[in-house]
């Protein structure tokens, strides 16, 4: 097999296994809007039970949907890097009460779903 020959196989091989990431990402995408969509409807469904019992504090639980908005808007709104902590407090300031033990959940789901980044110190960065 000469040079060209090996260069080519190698080209086809490169353009091969990009097709194949390009489709492995498109799954994992669709995999992560369906396990959103679930999220979403089991608390629905928790919502729903918690106000049959009595023990819903609406005014307090923001929906898994609004948590995740705050989150870009406070990464869009500082370009240097918020860590979770930060982007926490920032959301706890303007929404006093409000539960917010999933936010570094939601930054990192940000993180695998390629909508931020996060650096070796632990900042989020909207990409």
């Amino acid at each position: 097999m000469n040079f060209e020959e090996r260069l080519k196989r190698i080209a086809d091989e490169k353009e091969r296994l990009a097709a194949e990431e390009a489709s492995m990402r498109e799954e994992a995408l669709a995999e992560l809007a369906r396990l959103d969509a679930e999220i979403a409807g089991l608390e629905e469904r928790k919502s729903q039970i918690e106000s049959v019992l009595g023990l819903d504090d609406a005014t307090n639980r923001a929906a898994h949907g609004e948590i995740m908005r705050l989150c870009i808007k406070y990464l869009s709104e500082n370009g240097g890097g918020l860590t979770s902590s930060q982007v926490k407090d920032l959301i706890a300031a303007e929404n006093p009460g409000m539960k917010l033990s999933s936010v570094p959940a939601t930054m990192s789901r940000l993180a695998t779903q390629g909508r931020a980044r996060r650096d070796d110190i632990g900042r989020y960065f909207i990409v």
